[in-house]
């Protein structure tokens, strides 16, 4: 099923550590969110797909570019965008395609879709992270 994020403040926080060439790298987690649709993408530093999320934790840690990532763990999420943020784009995430929408709908459009063990890693320059609820589809990483 594909599903759409919609913005919430709500969140819940972990924190997670990670064996780092023999020193512990530590993650806050935002369970449940992801990158807001809406925001700015132009922060996204990297993306690799259908990984585990321990190789995206060692990614993380070993790039001081990366400040936060988004695992998807759930099945297919689907960020909608509208035609003025394709200048935010850096890593050709948008493809102009048809979805499904939560509420069953069909629709054509331009939006960022991803899957089960994709993940979109940012960097937190100029505060762009901007973390919209994603339940049960994506969690939010941060390092510490």
């Amino acid at each position: 099923m594909i599903s759409s994020v919609q913005c919430s403040a709500a969140s819940s926080t972990a924190t997670v550590n990670v064996l780092k060439d023999n020193s512990d790298e530590t993650f806050n987690l935002r369970a449940n969110q992801a990158q807001y649709k809406e925001s700015d993408y132009s922060n996204a530093v990297r993306v690799e797909r259908s990984i585990p999320l321990h190789i995206a934790q060692e990614i993380a840690a070993k790039d001081s570019s990366i400040d936060y990532f988004c695992f998807v763990k759930g099945g297919c999420m689907v960020l909608e965008t509208a035609p003025d943020k394709y200048s935010d784009d850096p890593l050709g995430l948008v493809e102009h395609r048809t979805y499904v929408t939560d509420a069953g709908q069909v629709e054509t459009g331009h939006a960022r879709i991803f899957n089960h063990g994709d993940v979109v890693f940012f960097n937190n320059q100029d505060n762009k992270m901007w973390l919209g609820e994603a339940n049960g589809l994506c969690d939010t990483y941060i390092k510490s």
